[in-house]
């Protein structure tokens, strides 16, 4: 299989480390849970020296300047408005007093809306004569109080002084009327200039200098029960209890593990490569895929730690997922290592919160725990669902991850001096959500992560696997024999990839469609010649070849337009691989012994895969095998032996990651399975007489028997097709 490119190297580790950086960047939305007015449930002491301007203290000695300044007021000419309502008031008086219609105590009852109840008994007992002196007084006296300045709060004062102003020649009760009539409408003759008063507060404010507060480090801001004031809180924002600020040792630390394991990451995925993840694009993908949990990780830690409740809400998180998930897409060892380096960084991020200590603590078992939990629930889950290709799978790696994450909670319990039998629930809870929601999200996940990554699914192959799918249909339709071969390589191929640990369904439904191409052509292939007539006969042994290397490019090209996996096509072209088409060839040069071999060799690539390697290896074993008139066990053992020592001589293994050990397990394996396959039967004795009897007896006499039904049309005699 080729390995990654250097530049494919350093974009996938550039992409991950910055991925890395920024999930593990000193940002944490939970700070210290305190707001003005609290009381204050321990001493909380500066964990640093600072001073600074305090914006509170200065606000607060502004806002005291500002306080200071009176209103500005300017003149505002209310007499003529005043007057014209007192004119009012003495005319609806006049007319309530003429009015014959209303006897006495409707009158009194009208008048008491202006004046006073004495006022009124004074109104209606004056003369026409003394009513309009009082008007005319009224009148004066008004005007008089109104052209000197009022300040608005001197207004209670004018009132107050009124009667003084009266004129002396009216008796007590007319000067009340006077009063009554005249002092609701005296007011402020001095209005509030908004702008001007606003401007020299303003200034009042700027004149006050900033307000500096030293704190040292060790000093108490607020004592255990005090109540909280806006002073206290500033203190805390300012020492970095409530904003913590980034420092730059932290992240420092930060870059340093993000490169560090990007770079891990970088050199493993170079020296073991995966399939399918050679596109800049994919590996981008992974890249996010593998930063984007520890993200999410460390925003919940910030949120649910330290866990003074005792919750275990950290471990809720069904995280084991990304491990699973990359599994099934692209193998256990890579998600294993993957999920490990995860939990590594999540307990960094558990040692990096925030110094809550002052008032919160996070105890060193917490992060042993994030790591063990999250780890080992990697890794079990992802050897779980590795050849996962069923539901009730995937639910049992849920169930074996939520298995392993729950005892590791209770013996990390068991460690805790200070532990509740009630805490069980908690830690069953959270194993259960961890578990299952970490099967769940991958049976649901994987399919649509499989498009994404443009990797084959298991989901994929079994639909392929499906003896009725239509390329199937059309290659038993089309070209039986070539059907019938495929079935049993593929029963040679999977029982073989299962044994060296290979992907077993893989190699299944790539022995299917292998020979695909034959369908174009399927008479010019000897397996579907059922008539006995072979179209190669006497034609040139170049021509011949040309046609029978001829269905990998038809084959390719039916793929592509059925758009099959391209893990299932490269089985098209890389079973032949590179070799020659040896009976054609071996024709050739006995009619012409210097011709080029390489008019007669197939296009290649040789295998890039071990799923590959095994379907050349079957392929052609089981075409010598069914090909060689002695099929006995021995026989079978020494072709079995010939072809795949051929194909190491010829090279065709060499691209491929076959080890000796696998050739020697799929080499016994074929033996094994070819045995059984043809294997010998029992020549059965001539009929008795009395079988032949009973057989006759079934007919009378003169009857005919019964019509055989007629075969269905894939399996009529048809001539070969050219």
């Amino acid at each position: 299989m080729p390995s990654l490119k250097t530049p494919q190297v350093l974009l996938f580790g550039a992409v991950l480390t910055v991925g890395l950086i920024v999930a593990l960047f000193p940002f944490f939305p939970r700070q210290l849970g305190i707001d003005e007015g609290n009381v204050a449930k321990r001493d909380l002491v500066s964990p640093r020296d600072e001073t600074f301007e305090s914006q509170v203290l200065t606000q607060q000695a502004r806002d005291l300047a500002a306080l200071a300044v009176p209103d500005v007021l300017v003149p505002i000419d209310v007499a003529p408005e005043q007057l014209r309502k007192l004119d009012a008031a003495a005319a609806t008086i006049a007319d309530i007093r003429e009015d014959g219609s209303l006897d006495e105590a409707a009158k009194r009852r009208s008048l008491l809306v202006l004046v006073s109840r004495d006022g009124t008994d004074t109104i209606l007992l004056l003369s026409d004569d003394r009513w309009q002196r009082i008007v005319v007084e009224a009148g004066q006296v008004l005007g008089t109080v109104l052209a000197s300045s009022i300040a608005p709060a001197a207004v209670d004062d004018v009132r107050d002084g009124l009667i003084q102003q009266i004129a002396t020649d009216l008796t007590a009760d007319e000067v009340d009327v006077v009063a009554d009539l005249v002092e609701p409408l005296i007011v402020s003759t001095l209005g509030v200039d908004e702008e001007a008063t606003n401007v020299a507060r303003e200034a009042a404010r700027e004149g006050v200098e900033p307000q500096f507060q030293t704190i040292t480090r060790g000093q108490v801001i607020v004592e255990e029960g005090e109540r909280i004031d806006a002073t206290a809180v500033e203190f805390l924002e300012e020492v970095g209890l409530l904003s913590p600020r980034v420092e730059w040792e932290t992240l420092a630390a930060v870059v340093m593990i993000s490169v560090l394991a990007a770079l891990t990451l970088a050199l493993y995925v170079r020296q073991f490569p995966i399939p399918g993840m050679v596109t800049a694009r994919n590996l981008v993908l992974l890249a996010l895929f593998i930063a984007v949990p520890v993200l999410l990780a460390k925003l919940h830690f910030s949120l649910v730690l330290p866990d003074d409740n005792r919750r275990f809400i950290a471990y809720f998180l069904p995280l084991a997922a990304a491990p699973m998930l990359l599994s099934t897409l692209l193998g256990a060892r890579l998600a294993i290592v993957i999920g490990l380096i995860q939990a590594g960084l999540m307990m960094f991020a558990v040692i990096s919160l925030p110094d809550l200590s002052l008032v919160e603590t996070i105890q060193p078992i917490d992060v042993g725990r994030v790591f063990f939990v999250y780890g080992l629930g990697a890794v079990i889950g992802a050897y779980a669902v590795q050849r996962a290709d069923r539901a009730n799978q995937y639910a049992a790696a849920g169930v074996l991850v939520g298995g392993v994450i729950a005892g590791l909670l209770f013996a990390f319990w068991l460690l805790e001096p200070e532990r509740t039998a009630s805490e069980a629930g908690w830690m069953i809870a959270a194993a259960t959500t961890a578990g299952l929601g970490s099967g769940l999200l991958t049976a649901g996940g994987y399919v649509a992560l499989g498009a994404l990554f443009g990797v084959t699914t298991r989901v994929q192959l079994m639909e392929l696997a499906q003896l009725s799918s239509p390329l199937l249909r059309q290659l038993q339709d089309e070209a039986p024999g070539t059907f019938h071969h495929s079935i049993i390589v593929g029963n040679l191929g999977e029982r073989a990839a299962d044994l060296i640990g290979a992907d077993a369904l893989l190699v299944r439904v790539g022995c299917y469609y292998h020979d695909l191409g034959k369908v174009a052509q399927p008479g010019y292939y000897i397996e579907n010649q059922l008539a006995g007539d072979n179209p190669h006969d006497g034609m040139d042994p170049r021509e011949s070849a040309r046609i029978i290397s001829q269905h990998v490019k038809a084959g390719m090209e039916l793929a592509e337009r059925h758009k099959l996996p391209e893990r299932v096509r490269d089985f098209i072209p890389e079973h032949h691989g590179t070799r020659l088409v040896a009976y054609f060839y071996r024709l050739a040069s006995q009619q012409d012994p210097n011709v080029d071999p390489a008019l007669f060799r197939y296009p290649g690539p040789k295998p890039q895969s071990r799923e590959t390697a095994i379907v050349m290896l079957a392929d052609s074993t089981e075409a010598m095998v069914r090909a060689s008139e002695d099929r006995s066990a021995e026989r079978i053992d020494v072709l079995v032996d010939e072809v795949i020592s051929e194909r190491l001589a010829e090279g065709e293994l060499e691209e491929c990651d076959l080890t000796l050990r696998d050739i020697r397990t799929i080499t016994a394996s074929f033996k094994q399975t070819l045995r059984g396959v043809y294997h010998p039967r029992i020549a059965y004795p001539e009929p008795s007489t009395q079988e032949r009897g009973a057989r006759l007896g079934r007919f009378r006499p003169g009857r005919r028997a019964p019509p055989l039904p007629e075969a269905p049309a894939p399996y009529r005699a048809r001539p070969p097709t050219g």
